[in-house]
């Protein structure tokens, strides 16, 4: 009987991702996910072994083992070399960007971008956040309250209203410093320094300072993440 039940609550949870009775039992629950030289490959007891059967990660991600992946029974995304899902639902890319795979607004450049599905597009009006709040397309939020917010650039919030944390990142790619901070791309160029919204500085010659005095210097290949922009109150 107790293995019956068993059997029920993970065909239950198969179903939940949109999948037949057969294929609920083959899927592993995972940590993170990368997609390497064709490979799905995530942790499993320290190592990193290449997945057999679909995996689950975050919420309500689906990862097959080509490489495709579904979010809320959304529509297929193909996984990229070298980009990783993580537990928090944030996908990293080589390049240094880090961005949520579930739906999203963000304020990029002063203009709002909708995101659906890995797909952006610019707000062309008003959103509705189901608390009765509403997002312009230049950023502005008008609350519940009637008080007037300004979204930040690179904020991030799901479509029901809930801050997104966002994630800065540091890398060193072919000798050159590359940030991802406040939503946009920017390199350094030698004898350069900017400060990253945690207060870590960083050079152009791949020096980072971290607020609390630690210096450290970035080696080639590395992703560095820092907090980034805090979300104000809404």
């Amino acid at each position: 009987m107790k293995s019956d039940w068993i059997r029920v609550g993970v065909v239950a949870l198969g179903l939940s991702f949109g999948l037949t009775v057969g294929q609920a039992e083959d899927v592993t629950k995972a940590d993170s996910v990368t997609f390497k030289e064709g490979r799905v490959l995530y942790p499993d007891h320290g190592k990193q072994v290449e997945a057999t059967n679909d995996l689950s990660v975050a919420t309500d991600v689906l990862v097959h083992t080509n490489g495709v992946f579904t979010v809320k029974k959304g529509k297929n995304r193909q996984l990229r070399e070298g980009q990783t899902i993580d537990a928090q639902g944030m996908l990293t890319s080589p390049d240094g960007s880090v961005v949520p795979v579930v739906d999203h607004l963000v304020l990029k450049g002063g203009r709002v971008q909708l995101v659906k599905d890995g797909d952006a597009s610019p707000l062309s009006g008003d959103f509705a956040l189901p608390d009765g709040s509403r997002v312009s397309p230049d950023g502005s939020m008008m609350g519940r309250d009637g008080r007037l917010r300004r979204m930040l650039d690179g904020q991030l919030l799901k479509l029901d209203g809930a801050a997104i944390p966002v994630t800065d990142t540091v890398s060193l790619k072919e000798g050159k410093v590359i940030l991802y901070k406040d939503g946009g791309q920017v390199e350094l160029r030698r004898g350069q320094f900017m400060a990253m919204s945690d207060g870590t500085r960083v050079g152009g010659d791949g020096t980072v300072v971290r607020p609390n005095g630690t210096k450290t210097t970035l080696q080639e290949g590395e992703i560095l993440k820092l907090p980034g922009v805090i979300s104000p109150r809404r």
